[in-house]
């Protein structure tokens, strides 16, 4: 009786999986943290002028450019990618986050931080392209109703829930 042959093990070719976004930009942005905390120091300084600089000014020039290089190796390791690996900059989730923003900033006063907490929520969620809307209705509630209660009731702040304040 014969044996059946066993199938060959064929090798699995190694693929080069791509390093997780945060481990690519984390050089960068802590240069960055490191210059921006440099600044926050150096500005606790007299900065002077241009023409008779301040113990502050050097200290916060040098903690400054120490941050745009920072930005500057977080762009190199951006373009270090191979373009089928790099992700599309996600425009329309900025933009529709600034502008709820915007809107929540401009309508807070004129009527009420409940509807304009609405709004914010409702307009930051177009940024998103898959989205739950019932599931996005109820953070929006929770958030104004989580709002109201901190910042209206706990802190007393001069805004009213409802209407023009």
């Amino acid at each position: 009786m014969r044996r059946p042959m066993p199938s060959p093990v064929l090798p699995v070719p190694e693929r080069k999986l791509p390093k997780p976004s945060l481990t690519r930009y984390l050089p960068g942005l802590t240069v960055v943290a490191f210059g921006l905390a440099m600044a926050s120091v150096a500005v606790t300084y007299p900065l002077g002028s241009l023409l008779r600089p301040g113990p502050g000014f050097f200290p916060l020039v040098i903690a400054l450019i120490l941050a745009a290089l920072g930005v500057g190796v977080m762009v190199e390791a951006r373009a270090a990618l191979p373009p089928e690996d790099r992700e599309p900059f996600a425009w329309r989730a900025v933009l529709c986050t600034s502008a709820g923003i915007l809107l929540f900033a401009f309508l807070v006063e004129r009527i009420g931080y409940v509807p304009a907490s609405l709004l914010l929520i409702g307009t930051a969620a177009l940024g998103e392209r898959d989205n739950d809307w019932i599931m996005m209705a109820v953070v929006a509630a929770f958030m104004a109703f989580f709002g109201t209660a901190v910042f209206i009731w706990g802190l007393g702040l001069p805004i009213r829930a409802f209407g023009a304040s």
